[in-house]
């Protein structure tokens, strides 16, 4: 089938990708996406209406919670050509509206810089005016 042909093919590249990185790349990229995680994570909790979700360490993704409905959200920012995380909203109702997100190796300054301007740009104008316009 051709879900078992598109596994086969991620599972390839993912292999060929860490075979071209080696036991060092690997740390370089493990640390990186780590790095950029936490960056921006304190940039995105820094904006009124984010907070963290949990108070564990976490590694290269980790989940946010906000005062708006994350489906909303996720869509004003994706109109903005931001994927903005995973909508968690429905699989896990006890966590409110909250959003999975991470910031890999590929992820630089400038795209967590983007993403933190943007998510405090949606945030403000759904609160001040009428509802954002991306409904679900």
């Amino acid at each position: 089938s051709n879900i078992c042909t598109n596994q086969g093919l991620v599972v390839t590249a993912s292999t060929i990708y860490m075979s071209l990185l080696g036991p060092e790349g690997l740390k370089r990229v493990a640390a990186s996406s780590h790095a950029n995680t936490r960056t921006l994570l304190d940039k995105l909790c820094a904006i009124p209406g984010v907070k963290r979700a949990f108070s564990a360490a976490s590694f290269h993704e980790t989940v946010i919670q906000l005062d708006a409905p994350a489906g909303e959200i996720l869509r004003a920012l994706q109109a903005q050509g931001i994927l903005g995380g995973l909508d968690l909203s429905a699989s896990y109702p006890e966590l409110g509206q909250a959003i999975l997100v991470c910031a890999t190796e590929t992820k630089t300054a400038a795209d967590l810089d983007l993403y933190a301007q943007q998510l405090a740009r949606v945030l403000s104008k759904r609160r001040e005016g009428p509802p954002c316009a991306y409904k679900s």
